[in-house]
């Protein structure tokens, strides 16, 4: 027969067999997919993209995109386009002897000239906005006008003897261009007013974050005045929390 096995030794080998079935256990983190890594990156980029704080830097940002751009070139050629063949066509009229008033055809070549002048100072100041959409606004202005007043004269019951003398075909088609310029400076007005106004709140956001970072500093400043001469204000909250001398001598008894 076996000698007995101790009790000391059972209990002894007890933890280590518990200790071996109890060993740690390794949670495994879920790899991210690309698309979240490529939606964590995105916003990420979002958050350090730098918000214009000048008029100039908020017009820059708008013209840097193509279709900005595109759409205000199109715009642009256009108007000279239509310009140009309104004012020629009135301008044929205006050099022939037949027409007894003049008056609404010069009108007609000061606003083509007009136009003309907006236009090459557009080309040159391309990027400012800040009284350019009141130009266009007038611009707009006095081509519905004038579409006006040759519509009420070609397409009216009856033909006054004044213009009769002109090509009246010539002069029907051109009472469209008109509309079509009026039409065109219209939009770039709208255009232009919203350039203007997206510049105007930049420049007044950036104003106020100056401001803003002025004041900041100002109480910076004052604060570390405050430690270097040792006098440093405690806010009444931070007052209200410390306690008082009689309750540290009471606290100490």
């Amino acid at each position: 027969m076996g000698k007995p096995i101790p009790l000391d030794v059972e209990a002894n080998h007890e933890p280590a067999a518990s200790s071996s079935s109890a060993a740690p256990t390794t949670i495994q983190q879920p790899i991210p997919s690309h698309a979240q890594i490529a939606q964590s990156v995105h916003a990420s980029s979002q958050r350090h993209i730098i918000t214009p704080k000048t008029f100039r830097a908020s017009i820059n940002s708008k013209l840097d995109n193509p279709h900005v751009s595109l759409f205000r070139l199109s715009i642009r050629v256009l108007q000279f386009v239509f310009a140009l063949t309104s004012g020629i066509c009135y301008a044929a009229e205006l050099s022939s002897s037949r027409i007894e008033r003049k008056t609404n055809f010069i009108y007609a070549q000061v606003t083509m000239g007009l136009t003309l002048i907006v236009l090459i100072a557009d080309s040159l100041t391309i990027r400012s906005y800040q009284f350019t959409w009141m130009l266009e606004w007038l611009l707009a202005v006095l081509w519905f006008a004038l579409f006006g007043v040759f519509y009420s004269t070609y397409y009216g019951k009856s033909i006054e003897a004044q213009y009769v003398g002109a090509d009246v075909g010539r002069m029907k088609g051109a009472v469209w261009v008109d509309l079509v310029n009026a039409l065109l400076w219209s939009g770039s007005a709208v255009f232009s007013s919203f350039m203007c106004c997206t510049g105007m709140r930049a420049a007044i956001r950036g104003k106020l974050e100056r401001r803003r970072q002025r004041k900041g500093k100002a109480k910076m400043m004052e604060h570390v005045n405050e430690m270097e001469m040792g006098t440093v204000r405690i806010s009444p909250e931070r007052e209200e929390t410390l306690p008082g001398y009689e309750e540290v001598e009471t606290r100490r008894l």
